[in-house]
């Protein structure tokens, strides 16, 4: 099989529109042998006829499984841990007294669940929210292996190895070579097959106090950047918390998100950016 160059150019804006991912074209190449993986288990000799049955068939799962295939993976436990650990000391505590109910974090996207995962037990380690509030935890991924993956909960030497000794003893069972996340944790914890550019999927999970994205809009143009921006207004409660990785937070729109002065890129969504504006127009008013 083969793909030309103007067909690797319409995949790449497909998967662009679809994901919001921009591969550049060598990325796209080496990824040809993953997409020719897909034809062939559906009995597709080429792959012209597969981007039109995607393109113009309206074929879901094959639109699914060239995600699958395409997307970026890259994670393991306890990445960039300082963010778990303003999280639990820092952030958790304060929306902690500011709410009656449980409290809600969604981590977007949670590739195969490292992050979920340690997040929920850097909370199990700090211990004190818990005693005071239930904590719900929602992990969503465009990728849906990715997504069954999380919920087996199962993982490499190399993916817990970042994490401390004394973690990996208690929160999770030696398989041979692999290790198991205790049951508590699998259980507890919600992973969803989700696009985050889906206009639908802020009335479909609701509003959350914290939302971890970090390491996502690295890959985005910024069109793509201020999409994902306006549904992380959309699933923020005002005054919610944004954390992003450290290369993220280029081009966010300071007026709704409020960057916070911790060792980890952490924003505070603002409760009504209109009525801020009008405030300082009124103040500059009244200055004049």
């Amino acid at each position: 099989m083969a793909a030309d160059r103007a067909l690797l150019q319409r995949f790449s804006a497909l998967i662009k529109k679809t994901t919001g991912i921009e591969l550049e074209e060598a990325k796209l190449e080496r990824a040809v042998r993953r997409i020719e993986e897909v034809a062939d288990r559906h009995g597709i000799e080429d792959l012209g006829t597969l981007y039109h049955r995607i393109r113009f068939g309206g074929d879901r799962a094959l639109l699914q499984e060239l995600i699958n295939a395409v997307t970026i993976n890259e994670t393991y436990f306890w990445r960039e841990h300082e963010a778990f650990e303003i999280c639990c000391r820092k952030i958790l505590p304060t929306v902690a007294k500011e709410r009656n109910d449980r409290i809600r974090i969604l981590v977007a996207p949670c590739s195969s669940g490292e992050e979920v995962y340690s997040l929920m037990i850097a909370i199990a380690e700090e211990g004190s929210v818990l005693t005071s509030h239930a904590i719900e935890i929602i992990g969503i991924d465009i990728d849906s292996n990715m997504i069954e993956k999380a919920k087996r909960g199962l993982y490499t030497a190399r993916s817990v190895d970042p994490l401390p000794s004394e973690l990996k003893r208690r929160y999770f069972t030696r398989m041979g070579r692999h290790y198991l996340i205790d049951e508590r944790f699998r259980s507890a914890a919600t992973f969803l097959t989700a696009n985050i550019f889906d206009t639908a999927l802020p009335l479909r999970l609701g509003r959350f106090d914290i939302l971890f994205s970090r390491n996502m809009l690295i890959y985005f143009a910024m069109e793509e950047k201020r999409k994902c921006y306006d549904q992380f207004d959309k699933l923020l409660k005002p005054g919610g918390y944004l954390f992003l990785g450290h290369a993220d937070a280029n081009g966010i729109d300071k007026k709704r998100f409020i960057p916070l002065d911790y060792p980890a890129p952490v924003f505070k969504r603002v409760a009504n950016p209109r009525r801020l504006a009008d405030t300082f127009r009124s103040k500059n008013q009244q200055e004049g």
